[in-house]
């Protein structure tokens, strides 16, 4: 059984383009401490944390180019993907009534996603710098617990406003 569903133009609003300005000082951001941390740390630096966020692993510098190029990739894909909402899976049946709604919320939801992965990036790219001048470098324990909510609560958000707006 296929639906049609229609095809809408989402214009961006005003928190749109904001978000998209946040992302864009995160990816500046990341680049930024990638080019200072790429001169001012050793070759050898803490490349992954434990469960309780200690440094269990160490490799090159060349890691701290891994987050400003995967924030350029994740922006560059979410905001061509929020162009074309009427090909996403959405948790309601979309009809011509409440087509629009949901695709400002799905569009919605990945400009908070793209911003808070963004930001997260950059979060973990200034620790990598910080911890790899320390004698026992952690990250600590509530990084992936917080990490985790901040991502699966914004999903979780913005899945309850697509069902409250079928």
């Amino acid at each position: 059984m296929s639906h049609q569903r229609p095809v809408l133009l989402i214009p961006q609003y005003r928190e749109a383009r904001m978000l998209n300005w946040i992302a864009i000082a995160g990816i500046v951001g990341l680049f930024g401490i990638a080019i200072h941390a790429w001169f001012a740390l050793p070759e050898t630096i803490p490349t992954h944390f434990g469960f309780y966020g200690r440094a269990n692993g160490w490799g090159s510098k060349n890691i701290l180019w891994l987050f400003p190029i995967l924030s350029l990739w994740i922006y560059g894909l979410l905001t061509l993907l929020n162009r074309y909402p009427h090909i996403f899976n959405y948790p309601v049946q979309i009809t011509e009534e409440n087509a629009l709604r949901q695709y400002q919320i799905a569009c919605s939801m990945l400009n908070w996603l793209k911003t808070e992965m963004i930001w997260l990036f950059a979060y973990t790219e200034w620790q990598i710098f910080d911890l790899a001048t320390r004698e026992n470098p952690s990250i600590g324990i509530w990084f992936l617990p917080v990490s985790l909510i901040v991502i699966f609560g914004t999903v979780a958000y913005w899945l309850r406003q697509s069902f409250l707006a079928r």
